[in-house]
């Protein structure tokens, strides 16, 4: 391999007191509550978060059978885990799911900067990063589903919503974040691929390798995506900036490209000519093209494929106008009111959070989306986004 094991895991494990320190310090600084909480209760987490973490650096050294074995023990022992706390920390619902989260955070923080460090070969540095993160929201969502079924017995009916909300969001949690780890796959056995053609073309591979660091950072923007349903309003718009909206479609449509692996399906994207600059949160409008470009990939069934994104603008409004057009199987008109509750999903395997989150985050910036179906002849979704000018 192109590093050492054991130089890593001996740099990885010493890093562990660094973690723990810099998050009961993060804590703490919240409010009066949290820095009470971390004080009295510190011997306790401090334990319990250690040996979780020392579990997940030796998880990234495992072979595949060992580690999918680790996997799949790994979101029950979570859940236990969080029926448990629940029981002692009954009360403090919201620092405890603040914590499991930001722990995570840190880590990936901390330990991402050391793997860079020791690793410089990108599939390893993309395979590691890919297991740690992996091994982090598994056990995130367990813990999450065990602590909040537990509340869901003690609580009033209307906190009682609220929290059974963001369990589900919990176990849709590794759903969701399945999408850029597999453009982070994806573009990582490309650029293997890349490497063993007669002649590397640098070029290329830097812009694979861009987009595959830009994925990895929106994962940590993924768990506040994750809190926006639960926490409607609590999002300031003091946190967006003025981007261009081209460059965004330009990522998705490289992304989206490297994701479908059937020549049935054709994504064109037309760009107007004149400049596309909206507010808002650049990374928070890629994931909603992407959500929306994946939704209308697993439409297609037997029809060859066809999905063309238009970007133009609406000058009498000061408007940008996207419109995502697929020819695939359509929604039922009596499910298409539906289509934006939070959870609602016709699909095996979905979680119905996706259109939720994306309402959600085009809305908070002055934006609004709707959606236009008729089975068996496709879907429309239009996005409307201010128009800034520069």
């Amino acid at each position: 391999m192109a590093y050492s094991e054991n130089r890593l895991r001996s740099l990885l494990i010493p890093s562990i007191p660094l973690i723990l320190e810099t998050h009961f310090h993060s804590v703490t600084l919240k409010n009066s509550e949290s820095a009470w909480f971390i004080e009295t209760h510190k011997e306790l987490l401090d334990s319990v978060f250690r040996t979780t973490l020392m579990q997940m650096i030796e998880a990234l050294f495992w072979s595949s059978s060992d580690y999918i074995l680790y996997l799949n023990t790994l979101e029950q022992e979570g859940f236990e885990q969080g029926v448990f706390t629940a029981e002692i920390f009954g009360d403090h619902v919201d620092i405890i799911l603040e914590m499991s989260k930001d722990i995570n955070l840190t880590a990936q923080n901390i330990m991402f900067k050391i793997i860079k460090g020791i690793v410089d070969d990108s599939i390893h540095l993309l395979f590691l990063y890919n297991r740690l993160m992996e091994c982090n929201w598994t056990r995130f969502t367990g813990f999450a589903r065990g602590y909040l079924s537990n509340k869901n017995k003690q609580i009033d009916h209307l906190h009682e919503q609220k929290i059974a909300v963001m369990g589900q969001m919990a176990a849709g949690m590794a759903h969701e974040i399945r999408n850029p780890l597999a453009s982070i796959k994806g573009f990582a056995q490309l650029v293997s691929h890349r490497l063993r053609e007669p002649e590397i073309k640098v070029d290329e591979l830097k812009e694979y390798l861009d987009i595959t660091i830009k994925e990895i950072d929106s994962l940590n923007g993924l768990v506040t995506d994750f809190l926006v349903l639960a926490r409607r309003g609590d999002s300031s718009k003091n946190d967006g900036n003025i981007f261009d909206v081209k460059e965004v479609l330009h990522r998705v449509n490289n992304i989206v490209n490297q994701l479908i692996l059937s020549d049935d399906i054709v994504l064109s994207v037309d760009y107007s000519k004149e400049e596309l600059h909206t507010f808002g949160n650049a990374s928070q409008l890629e994931q909603v093209f992407l959500n929306i470009l994946k939704n209308s990939i697993d439409s297609f069934t037997t029809v060859r494929g066809s999905i063309d994104v238009i970007a133009t603008t609406v000058t009498q409004k000061n408007e940008i106008m996207l419109t995502f057009k697929d020819n695939g199987e359509g929604i039922p008109k009596d499910i298409s009111n539906r289509i934006f509750d939070p959870f609602f999903t016709t699909k095996e395997r979905g979680t119905g959070i996706g259109l939720s989150i994306c309402k959600q985050l085009i809305e908070m910036y002055g934006g609004r989306i709707q959606i236009e179906s008729e089975l068996g002849l496709g879907t429309t979704v239009t996005i409307i986004l201010p128009w800034v000018h520069r």
